[in-house]
């Protein structure tokens, strides 16, 4: 029997059926794609669908039990069939993608990025922990690495008060999103650590160029894009092509948040949108789809530096609509426009 099975984890990634369990206050949750099959998966912080009706996720291969973690299975690169829920691809990251024995625990989340069509896909994996961006392409079935000084955490946005707890996190690069490409077929990347209130950026082309870190001026590649404010420490964010704003899942003020990518990102420019110190209280997962934003809240700190109430709700799923929530702020078009 697994190990997982025995210290009464079922499964690692599960799913919910909105159209069978709509009404329901609490919605069990199911194995995805079944318990049998989702006994493949160790382990699997954050998953991506893309326009091609494929899941993306990074199965760690770490059993992250508290005091004995253990490499189970390579980390590897995971895609499923939504159309038929199958398996089709599993690629183990190589040892050159892997600096240390600490890596497998920071990657936690993937961005994928389709170039023209769906054969031609790259992946963007972070991590956190040993500060680096795995690039995988589909097409070439290869990975690579890649190092920046931007990928670590500040030294001064360490300090966290979430969930009534105070602790100090040293994570770095924590999220990837993409705009929509440009006349070269480039995308602009922003990402961020998870301890730092800096956004940065870079050319999509620049990643997926396996001998740009080569390159005397690869460094300069990158560029700082500006600053967030005070105590907005960020797990992850996304784009929303059709008004040009991102949306940030602020763990440092409990919040969601936007910012509109047509003007400069300073602290007047971020819209907090929703806030709940009780049932916002760390947003571990952002994701636009269509015109709705998606957010996940987990309640983490509260679980790992003391305990959970197990009669108070620790989980929360919200949805918004874009417009609905930018509406008459600064990261709505129409006030932009005002402004100019």
């Amino acid at each position: 029997m697994p190990d997982y099975i025995i210290t009464g984890i079922l499964a690692t990634l599960n799913y919910i059926d909105l159209k069978r369990d709509t009404n329901i206050r609490s919605p069990s949750l199911r194995p995805y794609p079944n318990l049998r099959q989702s006994r493949n998966l160790t382990f699997v912080y954050r998953t991506r669908a893309d326009g091609c009706g494929r899941l993306w996720m990074v199965d760690t291969g770490l059993f992250e039990i508290p005091g004995a973690p253990r490499q189970v299975q390579a980390p590897a690169i995971v895609i499923y069939d939504l159309a038929t829920n199958q398996q089709i691809m599993r690629y183990p990251l190589k040892s050159s993608d892997l600096i240390n024995a600490n890596t497998p625990a920071g990657l936690a989340s993937i961005t994928v990025d389709i170039v023209g069509d769906c054969r031609n896909a790259y992946a963007y994996v972070i991590d956190l922990a040993t500060f680096g961006l795995i690039v995988y392409s589909l097409r070439e079935n290869d990975s690579w690495r890649l190092s920046h000084n931007y990928f670590h955490p500040s030294p001064t946005a360490g300090n966290m008060r979430i969930s009534g707890q105070y602790f100090q996190w040293g994570d770095g690069i924590f999220s990837i999103t993409l705009t929509e490409p440009g006349c070269h077929g480039c995308r602009i990347a922003y990402f961020h650590p998870l301890v730092s209130i800096e956004e940065f950026s870079v050319s999509t082309c620049v990643l997926r160029n396996r001998t740009a870190s080569q390159d005397s001026t690869f460094f300069s590649m990158f560029s700082k894009v500006g600053d967030r404010g005070e105590n907005s420490q960020c797990t992850k964010h996304d784009y929303h092509a059709g008004s040009r704003v991102v949306f940030f899942a602020e763990i440092g003020r409990d919040a969601v948040s936007c910012w509109h990518t047509g003007s400069a990102l300073t602290p007047s420019n971020i819209a907090i949108l929703a806030q709940d110190r009780q049932r916002m209280s760390y947003p571990s997962d952002l994701h636009v789809t269509g015109d709705e934003v998606w957010v996940m809240v987990n309640t983490l700190p509260r679980f790992v530096y003391s305990r959970l109430d197990t009669n108070e709700y620790n989980f929360y799923i919200y949805r918004g609509n874009v417009r609905d929530l930018i509406a008459g702020t600064v990261c709505d078009s129409d006030f932009q426009r005002f402004l100019r």
